[in-house]
């Protein structure tokens, strides 16, 4: 039990969020062991290392949150001879690594371990204040997050499990989109990231609409029902807020920022 307190805690305020949460959800969701899961972030330390020299990522592999792109990745590995001997000679723990990796970025099996998600609820560092630019501005946050938001809620809408959508041909999944409970341009009024699971809602594209843009008193109503939902999720990852303060923190500070969606 000491040996997997300390892999849970050991630099996690330093580490990329990404890398926090893949040994969080091996550890206390799949139960891998503290040993298999140390050699899992060997392997893509090493991964990250190899693909550094070959300018394919800027730091780490966890920066990357494109599944296409990570796919990508592993497909340029698999195919240089150089990485293909070292995988063979660590008896293939890299490329177990790697797609270990890969099937929790996709959110693999994660609506049958729905009831395990609140072992991810942790407090993280923010993300950064200031936005990144690219072809505009906007504050970064995880493609990977919001996907297995979706698969942990099996793309079944939060506010109302009976709602329908359509079958997307990207997932073959009924469609569904990832909402950020407590807005991400709000991430300087807390000490902890707001791009979290316990953050993140899965929510049918009407419901979505409608909690940005429904009548004030329906999407207060909304708030108060996912503030029940997930207000002790928020609490075990650094955000305490009351019912009433959350309510209004949303709808008020976050309004102007709602016209703009």
């Amino acid at each position: 039990m000491e040996v997997i307190e300390n892999m849970r805690g050991k630099s996690e305020k330093d580490e990329p969020l990404l890398k926090t949460y893949f040994k969080r959800y091996l550890l206390d969701v799949r139960g891998v062991s503290s040993r298999t899961v140390k050699h899992y972030c060997d392997a893509l330390n090493n991964i990250t290392r190899h693909l550094k020299e070959k300018h394919l990522i800027r730091d780490s592999i966890y920066e990357v949150t494109d599944l296409k792109v990570l796919h990508d990745l592993r497909d340029i590995l698999l195919q240089d001879a150089d990485f293909v001997a070292l995988d063979r000679r660590g008896n293939r723990m890299y490329t177990a690594g790697f797609n270990n990796y890969l099937r929790f970025a996709e959110g693999q099996s994660f609506a049958e371990l729905h009831d395990r998600a609140g072992a991810l609820d942790i407090p993280m560092p923010p993300i950064a204040e200031e936005p990144r630019t690219y072809e505009v501005h906007h504050f970064m946050r995880s493609d990977i997050l919001r996907g297995q938001t979706l698969a942990f809620a099996d793309y079944r809408c939060e506010m109302d499990g009976d709602h329908k959508t359509f079958i997307a041909e990207r997932t073959h999944k009924p469609y569904m989109e990832s909402h950020h409970a407590i807005p991400i341009h709000l991430q300087g009024k807390f000490e902890h990231s707001l791009d979290i699971y316990a953050n993140l809602v899965c929510l049918c594209p009407i419901c979505h609409r409608k909690i940005h843009y429904g009548l004030m008193d329906d999407r207060r109503l909304m708030m108060y029902e996912i503030y029940e939902k997930r207000h002790e999720r928020l609490s075990r990852s650094g955000i305490t807020l009351g019912k009433e303060e959350f309510a209004d923190l949303v709808l008020h500070d976050g309004a102007d920022y709602a016209r703009h969606l």
